[in-house]
């Protein structure tokens, strides 16, 4: 049972942030080549720092503090004790082509942490399987919020 669960687990995540796999010609609950990463290939970072109103966040920061959630986890897997600051990861509104572009950089290098660390952790222990649960469903939340965000900037 635990397999299937991890198995259905990794699939949804990387579609959360991959899009489309390789070869596969359908999603689970993604359009094709609407995951994460593909947000960075497709907003330059004039795009990404508009906000539609002063109190909405920007596609931006909605990467930035998705890219920093990512990092908590990852800080915690490696040991390290772990104090956040979920207001603070929301400061950074905008940036330039350079900023967006190490964003990005830094957003798919925590993202292979996060799969390194899942992959290497057993599927049965509860709070390890919570805590990936909150990752796909916060990632899932934030791409919700980003692609919305897309649609108006």
């Amino acid at each position: 049972m635990a397999d299937h669960w991890f198995s259905a687990f990794l699939t949804l995540f990387r579609e959360t942030f991959e899009g489309i796999p390789p070869g596969q010609n359908y999603t689970i609950f993604v359009q094709g080549k609407e995951g994460i990463f593909d947000v960075f290939d497709s907003v330059d970072a004039a795009r990404a720092s508009a906000k539609p109103n002063e109190d909405c966040a920007s596609i931006f920061a909605h990467m930035n503090h998705a890219r920093y959630y990512l990092s908590l986890w990852n800080a915690s897997a490696r040991g390290e004790e772990v104090e956040g600051d979920w207001a603070g990861s929301w400061k950074t509104q905008s940036g330039d082509e350079a900023a967006w572009a190490a964003l990005a950089r830094d957003f798919r290098s925590e993202y292979q942490e996060f799969i390194g660390h899942v992959q290497a952790m057993p599927a049965t222990n509860e709070d390890k399987a919570l805590g990936r649960l909150a990752q796909l469903a916060h990632a899932a939340f934030h791409l919700g919020a980003v692609r919305a965000l897309m649609k108006v900037v």
